[in-house]
């Protein structure tokens, strides 16, 4: 992302929060640049509560056992090295974005998935970004003020159908907007 943070902070919480949430919800990003890999953290804070979080160490927990079974599962052979390419490379990125989205329907993710989730949000329209595959996106679409209290309503139908980390934004959401 080219803005800084604190600029993109910024545009989420005050420029196209809806009102309801604006003081209310709060995005926060850190960086550690002690730590050997200058990993970082990401919380979404209601109500000075963190709901959810993501970081590195969180994402990479049980990654591998899950990466194995899934590979396993698939029958997707090990990369390699043949002296001019990596084969299977392909076949193992399908796997691992898979695996991804897996993890992110269950609420784990790393920073770097939510700041390209919050560039996609950026670049596209509020329609788009609602109907998105990717959870993180649709979060920052249901708090975003361009979406009103008929779609509200449309969408208070699919609360079941999102992953149980994001109903808890669709049901502030329709609470703050005093749609029951």
């Amino acid at each position: 992302m080219a803005d800084s943070w604190s600029g993109i902070r910024k545009r989420l919480e005050q420029d196209l929060l809806c009102d309801a949430l604006k003081g209310r919800l709060r995005y926060f990003i850190t960086k550690y640049k002690n730590s050997h890999d200058e990993s970082g953290r990401i919380a979404i804070i209601v109500d000075d509560r963190e709901i959810i979080q993501g970081s590195i160490y969180k994402y990479y927990k049980g990654y591998r056992e899950l990466e194995r079974k899934i590979k396993e599962d698939m029958n997707v052979p090990k990369r390699y090295w043949n002296g001019k390419e990596i084969v299977n490379d392909e076949l193992n990125r399908e796997a691992e974005n898979y695996i991804d989205e897996l993890r992110l329907n269950e609420g784990i993710f790393d920073v770097w998935q939510f700041t390209d989730a919050v560039k996609s949000f950026l670049s596209s329209s509020i329609e788009e970004s609602l109907a998105s595959d990717n959870p993180l996106i649709r979060l920052l679409a249901i708090v975003d003020r361009r979406v009103g209290k008929r779609t509200l309503k449309k969408l208070k139908d699919t609360i079941q159908e999102q992953p149980e980390w994001l109903r808890y934004f669709y049901e502030l959401r329709l609470q703050a907007e005093g749609i029951e």
